[in-house]
């Protein structure tokens, strides 16, 4: 191999990544369980005040963890990085497949499921919305920018129809910037890197400084910055540089064939780091602005210590997020984040006609998300990603590059494929 002077990498790490995609499916999970909360504990209409009310009996540590799942939401972003850099960033610092490949893969896998939901939700809510006296324009315009995806950009929008999926939007952002963004940062020495990785908590932490000169503790922030400094996809590029450099950093890489000697260890400073984040959530209900503060770059070294753990396979947590099961179900991931919204709309419609109910809602919510999300991910987007892959990633090109193409893209669609358990995105 020849060598290469912007090499920052200083050993080799097996492809062993399958407790990622255990977590990411906690991590999805927690935000659900939050946007239950925001539902139970927002202002509600008379004949809605038993909506969720079942949460009221939680245990206290488990209802202030779920009322801080807003903390997942960075991990998340982190860890979007992390993967995709994984599979995608070639030894050469370029993408590691066609830039049209790429998009066309994201999506694939994003907008088939997406645009069902959001024809059911379109059917559902839209006489519901003019009767709260929503303006037709608003509807409009709303409506065009979530199905396209776009609807973070422009706060205004993000919760008239599906405002869970304010992170699917922000992620087709990262999806398109990343391929431009991948020759650029592989120019980086390892110092430079290192550097960068230090300061990106930093960067990431500037809007939510001049958020909080506007909205100092004890003010409330109208609706439209809130959104706005918490949603815009933009905020969230340093989180997404962060994984992708964690790699490169740290050496992980789908063409590395050879073993972390720690992998499978017992002890790992990424358990310490992730029983630090535990403790925090159960600790107390943490108010803005300083949650924006931890959610926007406090608490990005914390992520980046358990994803590198977790990724070598090191530590208690790395053997818990690898038993048999947690891949099945990391892969509804992103099932659940698209089949948010019509959860929480059957919440509430379910107390619309029974308004007594509500005790056990929290609970058949959860269940209800998992199994949209199984049933989702294996039944209809699987099958709906296989023929539209086969048509428009291997259309028009010659035999032998056809079946090149469709073993790459098969990677990119089917994680059962993947190396070691990894996850797609």
């Amino acid at each position: 191999m020849t060598s290469n002077p912007h090499d920052i990498r200083p050993k080799q790490h097996g492809p062993h990544l399958p407790a990622l995609t255990g977590i990411r499916f906690v991590a999805i999970l927690h935000i659900f369980c939050f946007h239950l909360w925001v539902l139970f504990d927002m202002k509600k209409e008379p004949g809605m005040e038993n909506l969720l009310r079942g949460m009221n009996d939680l245990p206290a540590p488990l209802f202030t963890a779920i009322a801080n799942g807003w903390m997942s939401t960075s991990f998340f972003f982190l860890l979007s990085g992390f993967i995709l850099a994984y599979l995608y960033w070639g030894e050469d610092g370029q993408l590691s497949i066609p830039k049209k490949t790429f998009w066309l893969a994201r999506a694939i896998r994003i907008y088939p499921i997406h645009l069902i939901l959001m024809l059911i939700t379109l059917l559902m809510t839209t006489a519901y919305q003019l009767s709260l006296g929503t303006s037709p324009w608003l509807l409009v315009a709303s409506g065009l920018t979530t199905l396209t995806l776009t609807q973070a950009w422009y706060p205004d929008f993000v919760p008239i129809w599906s405002w869970p999926t304010w992170t699917i939007s922000a992620l087709v952002f990262l999806y398109a910037v990343m391929p431009f963004l991948l020759p650029r940062l592989a120019t980086l020495s390892r110092r430079a890197s290192i550097q960068l990785l230090c300061a990106l908590p930093f960067i990431s932490l500037l809007p939510t400084g001049i958020y909080a000169l506007y909205f100092p503790a004890g003010t409330e922030a109208p609706q439209f910055w809130k959104i706005f400094i918490g949603s815009t996809p933009l905020f969230w590029l340093a989180h997404f540089i962060a994984g992708i450099l964690l790699t490169r950093v740290f050496n992980f890489s789908r063409a590395a064939n050879t073993s972390d000697p720690a992998s499978g260890s017992w002890f790992a400073w990424g358990d310490l780091a992730l029983l630090a984040v535990v403790v925090f959530a159960c600790a107390q209900q943490i108010e803005e602005p300083f949650k924006f503060f931890l959610r926007h770059g406090l608490m990005m070294p914390l992520y980046m210590v358990i994803i590198v753990d977790l990724a070598r396979g090191r530590g208690i947590a790395a053997r818990l997020f690898s038993l048999p099961g947690t891949g099945f179900l990391g892969e509804t991931g992103f099932s659940i984040f698209i089949w948010q919204n019509f959860v929480l709309m059957m919440c509430g419609a379910f107390i619309m006609f029974n308004p007594e109910a509500g005790q056990h809602q929290f609970f058949w919510a959860l269940v209800g998300a998992i199994a949209l999300g199984i049933i989702s991910t294996y039944l209809i987007e699987k099958p709906i990603a296989r023929k539209l892959r086969r048509k428009w990633l291997v259309f028009g090109q010659s035999k032998d590059n056809k079946q090149i193409t469709a073993a790459n893209t098969d990677s990119l669609l089917t994680p059962s494929n993947l190396p070691a358990g990894t996850s797609h995105e």
